[in-house]
């Protein structure tokens, strides 16, 4: 699972060195399709495998199909990391990706990351304590699975056109709307609403690499994208441990309404990065 992050990162990496500013959201938004419909492909493939052949052929197929990873790795073009033009005008200045927008940025997807993982394990248990069948919890998710599939190629394409972080804020605020929903969930319609209003931010997780693509030197790309995805599932694993924890002492409602909070503090944030990213730009920090 460690190498499968680094090949993510890395693929990220090549998509945002190899894709034009002008269609950049795109590029991203069908990039991160590929998470979800491996999900969906897997899910039915894995199961009817096992069921007709047995857990080895499982694993002799995954084992080939990442051998087909590594083939790829190798006849794959890398684009040319050239010095930026800031870089050649000030040798030294953003070097490195770290400045106020950036760290804004990590700082707003930790957020809404530790957010999910309040939604995702809050959903379930609130169904289970409900009676719901497992049939009706599994379909919820696949709601949300599929849903991924769409929203990041339309959105990482809108992107392109109305500026991304106005994409990332709206997909924030959605999160923090559809944990308001999960609080007060009762009925099956109210479940499924969550799952709509969650699947936006799959939309972040695709917009929110070519946004730092655009504001970092080339040569601060791989760090930066991979930085991103990092806090990410490390949000999530994070997120996991004390909403646990918190549900097993508060109940349900109260950690739902606390985590509301954070993915509405990462809007804030970006929010309030639009003018930090004038001063970086005058500063010459940024490209």
């Amino acid at each position: 699972m460690v190498f499968s992050g680094v090949v993510f990162a890395q693929s990220a990496t090549l998509v945002g060195l190899a894709a034009k500013p002008e269609d950049r959201g795109a590029a991203f938004g069908i990039y991160g399709m590929t998470s979800g419909l491996g999900s969906l492909i897997g899910s039915f493939g894995v199961g009817y495998i096992v069921d007709r052949f047995g857990y080895r052929s499982v694993f002799a197929g995954l084992a080939f199909v990442f051998a087909l990873v590594v083939v790829g790795g190798f006849v794959s073009i890398e684009p040319s990391a050239a010095p930026s033009s800031v870089s050649r005008r000030r040798p030294g200045i953003g070097r490195s990706p770290v400045g106020i927008v950036f760290i804004l940025l990590l700082v707003a997807e930790l957020l809404a990351a530790v957010a999910n993982a309040a939604g995702v394990l809050g959903r379930s248990l609130a169904m289970d304590a409900g009676g719901f069948e497992k049939l009706a919890i599994t379909l919820t998710a696949s709601i949300a699975g599929l849903l991924s599939l769409g929203f990041p190629a339309l959105l990482g394409w809108l992107s392109d056109r109305v500026g991304r972080r106005w994409i990332m804020v709206v997909s924030y605020a959605a999160t923090c709307a559809g944990l308001l929903v999960l609080a007060f969930a009762r009925s099956m319609w109210q479940f499924c609403a969550f799952a709509v209003l969650n699947a936006f931010l799959n939309v972040a997780w695709a917009v929110g690499p070519a946004y730092i693509v655009d504001i970092v030197p080339k040569e601060g790309v791989d760090r930066g994208v991979s930085l991103f995805q990092t806090v990410f599932w490390f949000g999530n694993v994070a997120g996991m441990a004390c909403v646990g924890f918190a549900f097993a002492r508060l109940g349900l409602a109260i950690p739902l309404f606390i985590a509301c909070l954070f993915p509405a503090a990462g809007a804030v944030l970006l929010l309030f990065a639009r003018e930090n990213t004038r001063r970086a730009e005058n500063a010459g920090g940024l490209p």
